[in-house]
């Protein structure tokens, strides 16, 4: 009797079977509220409270219509018209991963302009490539990888992630070559997006010490300096250092510890 009455009582009810109930109860008494409220209302003024229902027929009137349209209308063949969700109108950065078509003879380059098909829109854009690091970092590159997947960020109509596009360099019929470049699908919506290039600074010793030296020509202002505190540095020699803080004079200049004593003639980088 104990294990037949388990899982019968009122608290034991699954959350989400519970939401969901709930919620089709809602939608229902909803329903029937405006059933009841629209009853006696012509159909032109329930289409301009509620709009208009589904399975209804409507008369639309789209101008600025070509007269090709107009001759070479065949009414066999239906026409689809397709809409856009109001936030399907902003324009702002998307991010996707792509990978350059094997049938392209040309590897892609970043900036290069490039005509992507996207959902309803075909837009030209300016992608930026870079590649995921393992911490989660996204790292410039110059050129799309020959035969792997890499980050595209571009400016473009806001579109739901995963969604396909594919990519051309130009529209001219002429071509023979094959013309689609690349192919791929959009990651996520982020105005936050950054993509950090690696840099190779180099610099000079200033005052040298035991195991500590001043180092010009890395840097232009103590504010550089602060942005790059902690980082290692590494002389050409092979000595390991690592930036502690700007020093007065001159602008740029730091102080560095080594693990050994570095040469006046050594520099850094």
């Amino acid at each position: 009797k104990m294990r037949e009455g388990f899982g019968n009582g009122p608290g034991d009810k699954d959350a989400s079977t519970a939401y969901y109930d709930d919620l089709q109860q809602e939608v229902s008494e909803q329903a029937e509220l405006n059933r009841k409220l629209f009853d006696g209302v012509d159909d032109d003024t329930r289409a301009q409270l509620e709009g208009f229902r589904p399975g209804a027929y409507v008369r639309l009137e789209i101008r600025g219509m070509p007269y090709k349209f107009v001759e070479r209308f065949d009414p066999r063949f239906p026409i689809i018209l397709g809409g856009l969700l109001s936030g399907e109108q902003n324009i702002g950065f998307v991010r996707g991963r792509i990978k350059k078509h094997r049938w392209h003879k040309r590897i892609l380059k970043t900036r290069d302009p490039l005509i992507i098909s996207l959902g309803w829109r075909r837009f030209q854009t300016v992608p930026v490539y870079s590649s995921e690091d393992h911490n989660l970092r996204q790292r410039f590159l110059k050129y799309t990888p020959e035969h792997m997947h890499c980050t595209a960020t571009m400016y473009g109509p806001i579109t739901p992630p995963g969604t396909g596009f594919l990519a051309v360099q130009t529209l001219d019929s002429s071509t023979r070559d094959f013309r689609i470049a690349a192919m791929g699908v959009l990651l996520d919506l982020d105005k936050s997006v950054n993509v950090v290039k690696k840099l190779k600074l180099v610099g000079q010793p200033l005052k040298v010490f035991k195991n500590t030296a001043f180092i010009k020509g890395m840097f232009t202002s103590a504010i550089e300096v602060a942005k790059y505190e902690g980082v290692a540095i590494r002389s050409v020699s092979g000595i390991r250092g690592q930036i502690k803080k700007a020093i007065k004079a001159p602008d740029g200049a730091f102080r560095a510890t080594f693990e050994d004593k570095l040469l006046m003639s050594g520099k850094l980088r």
